[in-house]
């Protein structure tokens, strides 16, 4: 009889201690749903128009790439505005989509990524991306006034350096103020806005932000992240020493040079030291094990521009792509995001470091790629500017909509 009652007694609490986790498990997740759909709430709210959103994103040839988020909001029967739109912001909006949609190219380097354009099912619109060389801004700016794009635009959410050396020309050109952000701060918030409303929420995560150097964040959420450790091997030095190695004269043409080439001519492969795979370490005969290691022995006359431009690149891929693992390693974290424009239009890199972040980590890791990958800072821009719209009340809020063409 006792032995009843201690099973019984045992009975209950393990069905209370379940039922109490339940509970707390539903609770959490109640409220991580309640906090998102806060979240859209107030984007929603705040960008019941449409908005633009700049980010001056470094590129890895010594200048730099200017890179523009365009948010056109669909309008439905629900939308409940303060005080209805003005005419004339109806008609600037009905322009400026005009002006998307015909339009693929800007003057001599604007480009309208039109395979980037996505719609938001949570926000009920689309984001349009655009991006132009920044040592041609004041050019940028002039055809901006010059085809009314500024039409009661005075403040543009930005970040990235560029925001500080070219906001006289906004204010000067087209009487636009740019409103500045932190870039790392706009690079996370932007990644998060697609992964929350584009993609699956996936934390925590490393970040590996590939520019002139390397930086490495882990990040646990939105505003909970840490830069963990980085490189100044990265495409900075990918392009310097290819013009001292090779005749390139531009980035991209270092980059489709390597499409031709083999490092397999300048690279001391497993291979060549052990006559094939070395199976004790499972180390492949082609595996790369002294970078550059054949020029010791080989004239400069007898590889191609290709060949060296393509080892190059690998030893600068598989550097980073052993900093990116070691710190997931250490931080226990199996979900590796890498972004930046030194793998814009570099499939060879992309693939490299997947191989790479696989073999290491016997398959328990992941190397993730994100194809809107230069614009999220602006992406986070956009996000930031909704807070703090938010946060201002609805004078602010009143404020913005005022000063955008489209709202």
């Amino acid at each position: 009889m006792g032995a009843d009652n201690v099973a019984k007694r045992a009975l209950l609490t393990g069905s209370f201690l379940l039922f109490s986790s339940t509970v707390a498990l539903f609770c959490l997740e109640r409220k991580r749903y309640r906090r998102q759909r806060l979240t859209y709430k107030k984007l929603s709210k705040s960008y019941g128009n449409s908005r633009y959103f700049i980010d001056f994103y470094h590129k890895n040839r010594g200048g730099t790439l200017a890179k523009i988020v365009y948010f056109e909001r669909f309008e439905d029967g629900n939308d409940k505005r303060n005080r209805p739109r003005s005419a004339s912001l109806d008609v600037a909006a009905r322009e400026m989509k005009k002006f998307l949609r015909e339009n693929r190219s800007f003057g001599t380097t604007g480009v309208q990524d039109v395979r980037l354009r996505t719609y938001s099912k949570t926000l009920n619109g689309v984001f349009y991306f655009v991006r132009f060389d920044s040592n041609k801004t004041r050019e940028a700016v002039e055809f901006i006034a010059n085809n009314g794009i500024n039409q009661s635009l005075r403040r543009l959410p930005c970040t990235g350096g560029g925001a500080h050396k070219y906001g006289p020309a906004f204010n000067e050109i087209a009487g636009i103020e740019l409103e500045k952000y932190d870039e790392i701060n706009c690079t996370i918030l932007g990644l998060h806005l697609l992964l929350t409303t584009l993609l699956d929420e996936m934390y925590t995560f490393e970040l590996v932000s590939i520019g002139s150097g390397v930086s490495v964040l882990y990040v646990k959420g939105p505003e909970d992240y840490e830069r963990v450790s980085g490189s100044s091997i990265g495409g900075g030095t990918y392009w310097g020493l290819c013009r001292l190695l090779t005749h390139c004269e531009s980035y991209d043409e270092a980059l489709d040079l390597c499409v031709h080439g083999s490092n397999e001519t300048v690279d001391m492969s497993v291979g060549d030291i052990y006559g094939g795979a070395y199976d004790k370490f499972k180390l492949p005969a082609s595996t790369v094990a002294s970078s550059f290691g054949k020029m010791i022995s080989v004239s400069r006359e007898s590889v191609s521009d290709a060949d060296l431009a393509r080892s190059l690149l690998v030893m600068i891929t598989q550097n980073i792509g052993q900093v990116a693992f070691l710190n997931a390693t250490l931080y226990k974290t199996k979900n590796i995001f890498f972004v930046g424009n030194f793998l814009r239009h570099n499939k060879i890199s992309s693939r490299t470091l997947a191989y790479a972040i696989n073999f290491w980590s016997n398959g328990a890791m992941e190397a993730r790629f994100c194809k809107h990958e230069g614009y999220l800072g602006a992406l986070g821009a956009f996000l930031r500017h909704a807070e703090a719209t938010n946060a201002h009340g609805e004078e602010f809020v009143s404020a913005t909509r005022r000063s955008h063409p489209l709202s």
